[in-house]
């Protein structure tokens, strides 16, 4: 389990993991991490919410379909890491 201020290397890592079946879905491919079918069952709407459980935070993220679609893994990863080392960081963007 991650936390605010666990290792770049290991909140990126899971960040990754988090785009990767988000653009998985997107393109209406079985999700390894969902085996109760949420995501896919989502896929019918306009957005998906996914919650980021970390030790010290549960984050509730949603985006649509369309931003998923049109944004690179890579970019949904450092969103997600972004919202994932808020805590961390000051007004300033200093951790």
């Amino acid at each position: 389990m991650t936390t605010a201020r666990s290792p770049l290397a290991a909140l990126k890592a899971q960040a990754d993991k988090i785009a990767a079946a988000l653009k998985s879905a997107e393109r209406g491919e079985k999700v390894a991490t969902d085996p109760a079918g949420k995501i896919a069952k989502a896929r019918a709407g306009e957005s998906v919410t996914f919650a980021v459980v970390m030790d010290d935070k549960i984050l509730k993220i949603t985006m649509t379909w369309a931003t998923i679609r049109v944004t690179a893994e890579a970019g949904i990863a450092e969103y997600i890491l972004l919202r994932m080392r808020e805590a961390r960081e000051d007004a300033h963007g200093n951790a």
